[in-house]
């Protein structure tokens, strides 16, 4: 063994031990405060963490109403403006309209219609916002919202795009056309905004409360609620001379140990599964999306999938029925027969004719502490009671699987 090598293995140990010990007290940190209520949070105790429509679209278009309930008038508004770069002056307070969430804009053709999340205008201009919270993108939804607002605002509007992370919509919702719109998420533009909204209702105990209980929630969804003080001691080990050659040679073999870990963890477990069911597996995390799916011998095109539309990462993971080859044109599950599964959340589409649904928030998304439920196994339980709860309910209902 050469002398760096062995250099760099003694401080990869040393670096462990440290990194150990200060996961451990940053652990009973968390523990202390959860014990004197610091996570208490309104929104999660009544259940409404993810919900789109009723929580997020709703409260961030109340902040955004200058004639909103807050008090705070346009304010909330202005902020919002400046914090997404625009003047403060595009959008006349004294002239919005109250028809500000889940604004229909008629039937959805393959350029028009379609529901529009948040929209803020006074008659000249407006900005129209796509919320996007664990939804997946529809065909041509920013198309149709782009020509709504190209027709009903000539004078300008802005259309945007908000996600939890910031990544950019899906070609099948942006159509054909060359359009402008924006990208903002919750992690970064939102929290930045929850805070000055925080300052500005300063001299109101209760809507500034009621914003901090909001802004938590945010960065809990977001995964952004990693104690800083602790993230500074990690990037500090991280920096120290003696630490960077390790941690570099460590970046080396990143991805190599995320996919030892799903297969060690997560995909040969549900091999497994499969296999002790009599189902067969498959997996493909090569190019476009990436997951693995389950199946019947006798199923010829369809499938039981835990999925994501990013493509080597554990992201946006949700499970669902669709297809593992391109259904022939007389071989498809037809939209007649679309049901939606009781087990799952979300309605049918023509790539999840039986319906689809997110992992819990906790595991969907790659977050510094998923890696120990992981380990633990939390994840794959989770998965596989899905899966067989789906098994179950497409048996019983005797549903076809072409």
């Amino acid at each position: 063994m050469s002398q760096r090598i062995k250099y760099i293995l003694e401080n990869l140990q040393n670096l462990f031990s440290d990194i150990t010990k200060l996961y451990r007290v940053q652990k009973e940190t968390e523990q202390l405060k959860r014990e004197r209520g610091d996570y208490f949070n309104i929104f999660n105790t009544i259940d409404l963490r993810c919900e789109e429509v009723r929580l997020h679209s709703a409260f961030i278009a109340e902040l955004l109403n200058p004639r909103g309930s807050h008090g705070c008038s346009y304010l909330f508004l202005s902020s919002f403006l400046r914090m997404i770069g625009i003047s403060d002056e595009y959008i006349n307070p004294n002239r919005c309209s109250l028809d500000i969430k889940e604004r229909v804009i008629g039937a959805v053709t393959a350029t028009e219609g379609g529901r529009i999340d948040i929209i803020i205008e006074d008659g000249k201009h407006a900005i129209i916002i796509e919320n996007k919270i664990n939804a997946g993108d529809q065909t041509n939804q920013m198309l149709r919202y782009h020509n709504y607002g190209h027709k009903q605002f000539p004078k300008g509007f802005e259309l945007i795009y908000l996600t939890l992370d910031g990544h950019e919509p899906a070609e099948c919702s942006l159509g054909i056309g060359d359009y402008d719109y924006r990208v903002i998420s919750y992690e970064k533009e939102i929290i930045r905004w929850l805070n000055e909204c925080y300052e500005i209702a300063k001299d109101n105990t209760l809507v500034q409360s009621v914003v901090a209980q909001y802004r938590e929630l945010v960065k809990q969804i977001t995964h952004t609620g990693m104690d800083a003080k602790y993230k500074e001691q990690l990037k500090k080990m991280a920096l120290a001379p003696e630490n960077v050659l390790a941690v570099g040679e460590l970046l080396k073999i990143q991805g190599e140990w995320f996919e030892s870990l799903l297969k060690e963890y997560i995909w040969g477990p549900l091999e497994n599964f499969a296999t002790s069911k009599g189902l067969k597996f498959d997996i493909d995390c090569s190019y476009g999306a990436s997951g693995a799916w389950i199946y019947k011998p006798e199923w010829e095109y369809y499938a039981l999938f835990i999925w994501t539309g990013r493509r080597g990462k554990w992201g946006k993971m949700y499970v669902g029925v669709s297809w593992y080859e391109e259904p022939n044109r007389n071989n498809k599950i037809f939209k007649k027969d679309y049901t939606q599964l009781n087990c799952l959340d979300c309605e049918p589409c023509d790539g999840w004719p039986y319906g689809y649904e997110y992992l819990h928030p906790d595991i969907q998304d790659w977050t510094y502490n998923i890696t120990n439920r992981i380990v633990q196994g939390d994840v794959f339980r989770y998965i596989k009671i899905k899966f067989e709860e789906m098994l179950e309910e497409i048996e019983k209902r005797k549903l076809p699987m072409y």
